[in-house]
């Protein structure tokens, strides 16, 4: 750790803890009372989802993706609903992040509504975040040195074993990035390896790094299961165009 920062909300051990496993869960980090407003912002979304006939487009500077199996995500979703902009600096978000990062200034590139409708057949293979930062172009580097980002996934329904939890495999981050989608080889020797599924409540907060790998698959419960994810970059890090941001906002730890 750098002289100059001192940790704001998390332990030594848990830093630790993260760039070990390469993961680490916070529970209880928002209220139930809370998460009914992330909740009412998800319903909004998702009603003017339903209107679009599965056309993908940008409404408001919040990119709504569709595939085969329903509404995959919607990019930048603080676009639209002003509110999820805001909870994504809370500092109950913020402050662990830059603890993990070590340093007071963010560069925030992600702010995404998940959904995962009952009868919809959404699902992630395996991949690492590292992928979509475009690590290896020059649209990324890692400033760092430990992959200079953190991903943040807050639970806005309960997550469990049946409505497609996410899932990581520990330590899988000490490998750095490995290029998942063009190594067939280690995408089939992953089934092997040991596993942690997420079992959250809404208001509980997983954070991950870009070296993670992970998946999630579909939901086959009667609820829904969604989430709110925010990322969160090293100044510096990002060279990439993200829908809704451009380069990101930079958030300022007090």
């Amino acid at each position: 750790m750098k002289k100059n920062w001192e940790l704001k909300s998390l332990t030594q051990e848990q830093v630790q803890e993260f760039y070990n496993k390469g993961f680490l869960i916070i529970k209880g980090v928002f209220k139930a009372e809370e998460m009914k407003s992330v909740q009412s912002s998800f319903e909004n979304l998702y009603d003017l989802a339903k209107g679009l006939d599965g056309n993908t487009q940008e409404i408001e500077g919040s990119h709504f993706v569709f595939e085969k199996g329903g509404l995959n995500r919607i990019v930048w979703c603080g676009g639209k609903e002003k509110y999820l902009l805001d909870f994504s600096k809370d500092e109950r978000i913020l402050n662990p992040v830059s603890d993990i990062l070590n340093t007071g200034v963010l560069n925030q590139i992600i702010n995404q509504a998940h959904f995962k409708m009952p009868g919809e057949r959404i699902e992630f293979k395996w991949h690492q975040d590292s992928e979509h930062r475009r690590y290896g172009t020059e649209m990324w580097k890692d400033v760092d040195g430990r992959g200079s980002y953190v991903q943040t996934v807050v639970a806005v329904d309960e997550m469990n074993e049946n409505n497609g939890p996410l899932v990581f495999i520990p330590h899988s981050n000490q490998e750095g990035h490995l290029d998942l989608q063009n190594n067939k080889e280690l995408l089939q020797k992953i089934e092997k390896m040991e596993k942690v599924s997420l079992n959250l409540q809404p208001g509980d907060l997983a954070l991950f790094g870009p070296y993670t790998i992970h998946s999630s698959s579909v939901n086959l419960s009667d609820s829904p299961r969604r989430v709110l994810i925010n990322g969160y970059a090293y100044p510096g890090a990002n060279s990439r165009l993200y829908p809704g941001v451009g380069l990101g906002r930079e958030l300022a730890v007090s």
